[in-house]
């Protein structure tokens, strides 16, 4: 059987927290598009018809009058005894607003961070190259150093693990955030501390930042006909990506498909649906209930006519696959189209909305909860493998990956 890179353990060692690489998991563009699209509606025609003769709507101030909020702002800056900045203390509300949420997905970004994790969804970045994550420990851990970057150039590695930026001890800071601060401008230099367990030792790099495509798969194929594709990140239009690979593969002989969705912390929601849609021909993908103007609100995602619907597939998840990922494995089991093959998934089964304010700044927090084809919602409990597979601290062999080309041979078997 062929060996190479992509049959080692993949970030074993790694619990992936929630987000990866600033991508968020579970932003539906589109959806949230026509979210704020009806919702500016709904509020501009509440202020017509109910304005009074000098001008004020009786709803909008016996629900809330924004005086007191703004009075707050100005006497707190004027006159207390620490100073801050009006754009300082308004921060710190927005912050405030989004804490009493009892949401640990809701985060307030200022206007830089926002504009360098929207730029993560593009497909391009400026930055190092390494994809970050947070083990149990809380530990900022390099899961993946991508070639011919920065990172790559300075002999970052994988299981590293990063404890201050430029300076900063980043112990307990949000990981957007940490993400943020490695990012910056092409040409601009960002200092790192790191940690390496691998030689007990620490040591400081500082690494030049540099434009570059972010790459969301990587692909093979063993034993002739066994196409083998590790898609491990959602990004807007990723699909195109995918399809143009799985085509490749089928016109070079691929009979069979083996879709890598483990250590997937997810991405792009449309993505996924649309990763989806290449494999089904009919059927629910998913679906999404939520709030809209203070109203239940539900949303269903069928399939369209897809383009890989033959072709047998085998999709691989284990306990770091996320959200988007447990989305697409979930649709596939439940509409009988792939065999899962693995470890239970991570069990994030909720949507989060990222809004752009108007000064350019952003907020995101849970606006919804997803439900697989089968009615259930993954959240807490994550998705559990037609065939679980367990791989164990230290093992080199990838017997999950064994195991998935095991079974497609015998799905091809089946289809001639």
């Amino acid at each position: 059987m062929k060996k190479n890179v992509l049959r080692v353990v993949i970030s074993i060692l790694v619990v992936i927290f929630i987000f990866s690489t600033g991508l968020w998991v579970g932003i539906s563009f589109d959806y949230f598009k026509r979210y704020l699209s009806n919702w500016q509606s709904n509020i501009n025609e509440r202020n017509y018809n109910d304005i009074n003769s000098d001008g004020t709507s009786n709803d909008l101030i016996e629900e809330f009058s924004v005086e007191p909020f703004t009075e707050a702002i100005s006497l707190i800056s004027g006159n207390s005894l620490n100073k801050e900045s009006e754009k300082v203390l308004l921060q710190a509300a927005l912050e405030g607003m989004l804490s009493v949420l009892d949401d640990k997905y809701a985060e307030y970004f200022t206007a830089e961070e926002y504009q360098k994790i929207m730029e993560s969804y593009s497909g391009t970045m400026s930055g190092i190259g390494v994809v970050v994550t947070l083990n149990k420990e809380g530990k900022v851990v390099v899961v993946r150093v991508l070639e011919d970057t920065p990172a790559y150039k300075t002999n970052i590695k994988e299981g590293d693990i990063i404890t201050e930026v430029e300076g900063i001890d980043i112990t307990n800071m949000n990981l957007e955030k940490i993400v943020a601060m490695i990012k910056g401008e092409e040409g601009t230099d960002v200092s790192l501390k790191i940690y390496r367990p691998s030689g007990d030792s620490t040591f400081e790099v500082t690494v030049t930042r540099a434009r570059f495509d972010i790459p969301n798969l990587i692909s093979d194929i063993f034993e002739e006909d066994i196409g083998y594709i590790w898609y491990y990140d959602f990004q807007m239009s990723g699909v195109k990506q995918l399809d143009k690979e799985i085509q490749k593969l089928i016109d070079k002989g691929v009979r069979g498909l083996i879709l890598d969705l483990r250590s997937n912390p997810g991405g792009a929601w449309d993505d996924a649906v649309e990763v989806c849609d290449l494999f089904l021909n009919e059927g629910k993908i998913v679906t999404v209930k939520g709030r809209l103007n203070d109203k239940e609100r539900v949303e269903e995602y069928i399939a369209h006519k897809g383009k890989y619907t033959e072709i047998p597939l085998v999709v691989l998840i284990n306990g770091f696959s996320a959200s988007a990922s447990e989305l697409v494995a979930g649709a596939l089991k439940d509409n009988k189209r792939a065999i899962l093959i693995g470890e239970r998934s991570y069990g994030k089964g909720v949507v989060q909305a990222l809004y752009e304010l108007s000064d350019k700044s952003g907020i995101k927090f849970t606006t919804a909860k997803y439900y697989l084809p089968s009615g259930i919602s993954v959240e807490g409990v994550g998705i559990k493998p037609d065939i679980v597979v367990k791989m164990e601290p230290g093992t080199k062999e990838d017997i999950q990956l064994d195991r998935a080309i095991e079974e497609l041979k015998a799905l091809i078997g089946e289809s001639e």
